[in-house]
C-alpha cells in the first residue's frame, strides 16, 4: 500500500480542509444545531464540489474515486464536527442502492445515484430494531408480496440524519424467505425524531401497512445480508477516518490551549505531566491513523479478513476516541466542560462514533470469530 497521496488527492484533502476552516466554523455549528441539526446548503456545496458522488461509479454518473477520496473528505468532516449525514448518505447508501441485484430495482438505480450525487435525494438506511443488538440477521419488520407490489410492517429504530432524508433503505423479512432490502419513500413512513448528543438529528420509524411497487425491491432474500455487511463495514471505516480528524482536532486545540495558558508565570506546556498526557493523546492519534490504513488496504479483501481488520479499527476508535477526547477536556480545566466551548462537542461526537454501525464490544467479538473463521 502506497501511504503517499497522489496530487489529486493532496488536492482533495486541501480543498475540503480549507472549506471547514472558512465556512464550518465552531460558532456557525452551534447555529445549526438550533436551528435543526443540519445544513441544506452546507449539502448542497458538498455535492458541488464532488464529495457526495466519490464513491459513484463512473458509469452510473459518480466521479469513481476509491475509498481513500471518501476518508479525506470524511477526516476532514470530522475536523468541524460536520453535521450532515455524508457517511450515511454518500458511503453507506450509495453503495447499497449500486450493488442492489435485484432485477426490478436496476431501472432506477442511476437515478437514485444521481439524487445523492447532485445532493437532491438524501438516502438513508434503516436497519437498527429495539432487539438487534448489531446482528444484521435479527430482523422482525415484515414484507409480504400483495398485488403487484409489497406491503412492509415494522419499526426502525436510531436512523441517523433521517429527518433530512428523502428515501429509505429498509431491511424486511420477507415471508419466511430471510432477509430483504427494500426502498422507502419517506411519505410513506411516520418519524419519531430527536436529537442525539452530539447535535446530530436521529428518528425511528414506524412503517405500517408501507404499501410498495414492484421495483422498491432493492436486494432479495439471500443476497441482502451479504450486502449489508459489506456497505456497513465501508460506513464503520469511514467512521474511523472522522473520528480521527475529530480526534485530531481535539490535539491541535489542546496543544494551542497549553501554549497559551500562564500558571506560575509560565505557559502549562511547559509542565511536564502535561507533556506526557499531551504524548499518549499523539500516540492515540498515531496508532488510529494506522489502523485506518490498514483497513483500507483489507475493505477488498476476503470477508473474513475485512471484517477483522474493520472491526480492529472501530474498536481502536471506541479507546483512542475515549482517551483522546476525554484527556482534551481535563487538560483545558473547567472551560473544557462548558457547552461554549467545543472540546466537549468534539468528545460528544466521539461516543456517538463509536455505538454507530456495532460498538467497540461487538466489534470486539466479530474480530475474534474473524480471527477464528481465518486461521
Amino acid at each position: 500500500m502506497d501511504f503517499n497521496l497522489s496530487d489529486e488527492q493532496q488536492m482533495l484533502r486541501e480543498a475540503a480542509g480549507r472549506y471547514v476552516r472558512e465556512q464550518y466554523g465552531f460558532e456557525a455549528r452551534r447555529k445549526l444545531v438550533a436551528a435543526g441539526g443540519w445544513s441544506p446548503q452546507h449539502w448542497a456545496r458538498y455535492a458541488e464540489m464532488g464529495w457526495l458522488s466519490l464513491a459513484i461509479p463512473e458509469a452510473l454518473g459518480g466521479l469513481g474515486c476509491g475509498f481513500v477520496e471518501t476518508a479525506l473528505v470524511a477526516e476532514e468532516l470530522g475536523r468541524c464536527i460536520a453535521l450532515e449525514p455524508f457517511i450515511g448518505c454518500a458511503v453507506l447508501a450509495a453503495r447499497l442502492i449500486e450493488r442492489g441485484d435485484a432485477p426490478a430495482f436496476a431501472a432506477q438505480r442511476e437515478a437514485l445515484l444521481a439524487g445523492i450525487a447532485d445532493g437532491s435525494a438524501i438516502t438513508l438506511l434503516a436497519h437498527s430494531e429495539p432487539d438487534s443488538r448489531f446482528e444484521l440477521h435479527r430482523v422482525q419488520t415484515e414484507a409480504r408480496e400483495s398485488g403487484a407490489g409489497w406491503v412492509i410492517d415494522g419499526t426502525k429504530m436510531m436512523v441517523p440524519g433521517a429527518p433530512s432524508a428523502a428515501h429509505y433503505i429498509v431491511s424486511a423479512r420477507l415471508d419466511g424467505q430471510g432477509v430483504a432490502l427494500f426502498l422507502v419513500p419517506r411519505e410513506a413512513v411516520t418519524l419519531h425524531d430527536y436529537a442525539l448528543i452530539d447535535g446530530t438529528r436521529a428518528a425511528d420509524l414506524d412503517l405500517r401497512g408501507v404499501a410498495l411497487g414492484k421495483d422498491a425491491m432493492l436486494a432479495a432474500p439471500g443476497t441482502a445480508l451479504s450486502l449489508l455487511e459489506e456497505a456497513l463495514d465501508r460506513a464503520a471505516l469511514a467512521q474511523v477516518a472522522e473520528a480521527l480528524g475529530c480526534m485530531e482536532a481535539v490535539l491541535e486545540m489542546t496543544s494551542d490551549y497549553l501554549k497559551t495558558r500562564q500558571q506560575f508565570g509560565q505557559p502549562i506546556g511547559k509542565f511536564q505531566a502535561l507533556q506526557h498526557r499531551m504524548s499518549e493523546m499523539f500516540v492515540e492519534v498515531q496508532e488510529t491513523r494506522s489502523i485506518l490504513y490498514r483497513g483500507i488496504a483489507h475493505l477488498e479483501a476476503a470477508p473474513a479478513a475485512r471484517r477483522q481488520a474493520v472491526s480492529a479499527a472501530k474498536v481502536m476508535l471506541g479507546s483512542a476516541g475515549r482517551f483522546v477526547g476525554g484527556q482534551g477536556i481535563q487538560l483545558h480545566g473547567g472551560i473544557g466542560v462548558t457547552d461554549e466551548y467545543q472540546v466537549g462537542h468534539y468528545y460528544k461526537r466521539l461516543l456517538v462514533l463509536e455505538k454507530l454501525y456495532g460498538d467497540s464490544d461487538w466489534h470486539l467479538d466479530r474480530f475474534i470469530e474473524a480471527q477464528r473463521e481465518a486461521a
